[in-house]
């Protein structure tokens, strides 16, 4: 499923003409995609990144940052899916439905809560209210909906409003624009844009194994 979604992103980078990628940057892409290991895939990913992040044009940099975080959130998932499956020793035969809600949404479900509560902390430790009120509680009313959700359905919905609303890098650049402070709010920035990329590849995981369920 991962290498499913590596192909859909991959064919998104490829077709950037802004991005000006050469000839042996895009073989080197594209073999990365014929391994059948995540942790091969992470790393060849981040080698990539290394090589390429200080080149221009700068929208590739910022492209390959998103890229390599998804990546190393697909690898930890890879690596805490596999701890989490040593928990049941027999599996019961159930519907796709059943078995979706029996097995897979709570592992997903304690990693939204992980984060949600990982990015509620840094909330609180930069103290955005003293930055803009309004934009710090419109954050915190998203963050305590996940953490209500009476279902992993709902739980999955108010994820994907979080992300539409930190999706909007205008507004979130012009609620801090009169923000002085400009290496936490940087800081800030980079720990907010990866709890997006994060809830993004988990709703996109989440889809494609519902798919392969109901496919089979």
């Amino acid at each position: 499923m991962i290498f499913n979604l590596y192909k859909k992103d991959l064919l998104g980078l490829l077709s950037k003409k802004e991005f000006n990628l050469s000839e042996e940057q895009k073989n080197e892409l594209i073999s990365l995609g014929q391994t059948s290991e995540c942790k091969t895939l992470f790393e060849g990913i981040n080698n990539f990144f290394e090589k390429n992040i200080n080149n221009e044009p700068i929208e590739l940099s910022l492209m390959l940052t998103l890229v390599l975080q998804r990546y190393h959130y697909f690898y930890k998932t890879e690596l805490e899916w596999r701890t989490y499956c040593n928990n049941f020793e027999k599996i019961e035969e159930k519907d796709p439905g059943e078995f979706f809600l029996t097995y897979i949404s709570k592992f997903f479900n304690d990693q939204i809560e992980l984060y949600n509560n990982s990015y509620q902390e840094i909330i609180e430790e930069f103290n955005i209210e003293k930055w803009n009120k309004k934009f710090s509680q419109d954050i915190k009313v998203l963050l305590k909906n996940i953490s209500k959700s009476n279902n992993f359905q709902e739980k999955l919905y108010n994820c994907e409003q979080l992300v539409l609303f930190l999706q909007d890098t205008k507004n979130i650049y012009s609620s801090l624009e009169v923000v002085g402070l400009e290496k936490e709010k940087q800081q800030f920035l980079a720990h907010t844009n990866e709890v997006k990329i994060i809830f993004q590849s988990l709703n996109h995981l989440v889809n494609e194994i519902l798919k392969q369920i109901i496919a089979v």
